[in-house]
């Protein structure tokens, strides 16, 4: 029961001060209407914008000597960046090189095979001497055969 009539006595007081007017205030910026407002303060939230302390010369002069030196760090591992994507191009065109003449001269051997063999006529035994000059490689390419079955059968199944 005192809670109900607690409660109904604070809307009772709410309601009163809703209803009357408000008292005159002698300073506008303690009271404002909704007329006072102007649009930006509308769109904008107020935000306080607290004075930064000024800094000293020699605050002044460590910034600066700390961005020079940054940007001189900057640029020496920009520069061992370059020097060291130089380095790799050059090591890859290297190999790149190696691998050129390898095949070059591969071809080469193998046109010299061939042009030994263009004849029709040549002898079988001819030809089993240059094969037996090949390396393995190419011994391995010219012989085709299958592999041979084992008598035995694997010992183990895996499906």
């Amino acid at each position: 029961m005192e809670k109900i009539n607690r409660r109904e006595q604070l809307l009772k007081e709410l309601q009163d001060l809703e209803e009357s007017k408000p008292e005159k205030v002698e300073d506008l910026a303690i009271q404002k209407t909704d007329a006072d407002k102007t649009d930006e303060e509308d769109d904008e939230p107020q935000t306080i914008v607290k004075a930064k302390k000024p800094r000293t010369e020699a605050q002044k002069k460590v910034f600066e000597k700390a961005k020079e030196t940054a940007r001189l760090n900057a640029e020496k591992r920009k520069a061992e960046r370059e020097a060291k994507a130089k380095e790799e191009q050059k090591a890859i065109e290297e190999k790149l090189v190696k691998k050129a003449i390898a095949l070059k001269k591969k071809q080469i051997k193998e046109q010299a095979i061939l042009d030994n063999i263009e004849d029709d006529e040549t002898p079988l035994i001819e030809i089993e001497k240059i094969v037996k000059e090949l390396p393995a490689k190419f011994k391995k390419a010219t012989k085709q055969e299958a592999p041979a079955q084992t008598a035995n059968p694997p010992r183990y199944i895996f499906f």
